[in-house]
């Protein structure tokens, strides 16, 4: 006969999932690239974005003082989710990290054809976290999310002559951005974001990048 293995008792299903059941608290932040999917880029395009893309936020986070290789990251396929640990002041994420990734993309785009080319919509929110056996789950993800597939982001971006658009959850907004002395004291714009079942209050910024003559030239996709 064959050998059947006893289920294991309740109890200790419960125990294994309390294992992971305590949240904490990371910083949130989650990329998209524009028009990833665009019929004009072939399969080879797209690998090339995507190592721009993660040269360029990981030179982003490492140039604002925040480790690379200490933060949690999730592939998004033409994105990227970065969790970074509560440790890290968040108000880098507000001022310096939009500002290194518009500098970084502007490299990237000034050596590369219209096709390679990366414009980013990036999303900034903060909150608790479950770590499972699978990877990470919580609320305050898919916040985020929602933030990043906001029409008001991708209509800032879309007329943008920038290359990045940042929309942050009025929580962040609340609590980090407005207590710190950014150079413009209206760089973040009040908005709405709806998508499926969440409509709240967000803020909207277009990060400023102060190019040399010899950079005003490049292509733009």
């Amino acid at each position: 006969m064959p050998n059947r293995k006893t289920p294991a008792p309740r109890w200790a299903d419960e125990h294994r999932i309390k294992a992971f059941a305590d949240a904490i608290h990371y910083t949130i932040l989650a990329v998209d690239v524009e028009r990833f999917n665009a019929p004009e880029r072939t399969n080879l395009h797209r690998v090339i974005v995507r190592s721009g893309l993660y040269q360029a936020v990981e030179e982003a986070l490492t140039a604002s003082g925040v480790q690379w290789q200490g933060c949690h990251r999730s592939d998004l396929g033409d994105g990227v989710l970065v969790l970074a640990p509560g440790a890290y002041p968040k108000a880098v994420f507000g001022e310096r990290v939009p500002q290194e990734l518009a500098r970084n993309l502007f490299a990237h785009n000034s050596a590369h054809i219209a096709e390679e080319q990366i414009r980013l919509r990036m999303a900034l929110h903060a909150g608790e976290i479950t770590r499972d056996a699978y990877g990470f789950t919580g609320s305050s993800i898919i916040h985020t999310f929602r933030l990043l597939d906001s029409r008001a982001v991708k209509d800032a971006l879309s007329i943008s002559d920038g290359d990045i658009a940042v929309i942050t959850s009025n929580w962040f907004y609340e609590e980090v951005i407005r207590h710190i002395q950014l150079g413009d004291p209206g760089s973040y714009t009040s908005v709405f974001a709806a998508v499926k079942e969440t409509t709240t209050r967000a803020w909207l910024h277009i990060p400023a990048l102060d190019a040399s003559p010899g950079e005003a030239g490049r292509e733009v996709g």
